[in-house]
């Protein structure tokens, strides 16, 4: 399933037509049906918006990895907020690459922050 077909996915479950979509998205109905056909490709800045209004979880919309939406508190969603629009080059490369972990890349990495954790304690303990 490609992003395009993700977002019409999100669209027919909000019950909307593509020119509802696109207005609460602030594009055209022409930019949405471009997108469903996967003549276009959905700007950062409106899967920022579709995660936004809609609650879907952008590594879902990006990659389809996980489940369409998330459960959230407001602080979970304020920092991601903040974390999407930080200025840092190095930021924004690590989330893009974090986007695209897939379920065994964050088992190996909680496995590689435990180890170290584990390592730091040793080396504290001994201090």
């Amino acid at each position: 399933m490609t992003e395009g077909d993700r977002l019409k996915q999100i669209r027919k479950n909000a019950n909307m037509t593509q020119e509802e979509f696109a207005k609460r998205m602030g594009v055209t109905q022409s930019a949405i049906a471009r997108i469903e056909r996967n003549t276009n490709n959905v700007s950062e800045q409106m899967r920022k918006s579709i995660c936004r209004e809609f609650n879907v979880d952008p590594i879902w919309l990006s990659t389809g990895e996980g489940e369409m939406f998330f459960e959230q508190s407001l602080d979970s969603i304020e920092m991601l907020d903040k974390l999407l629009h930080t200025e840092s080059k190095f930021a924004n490369t690590m989330f893009k690459m974090f986007a695209k972990y897939t379920k065994e890349d964050w088992e190996d990495l909680e496995r590689l922050v435990s180890k170290s954790a584990e390592y730091i304690k040793e080396l504290d303990d001994r201090l």
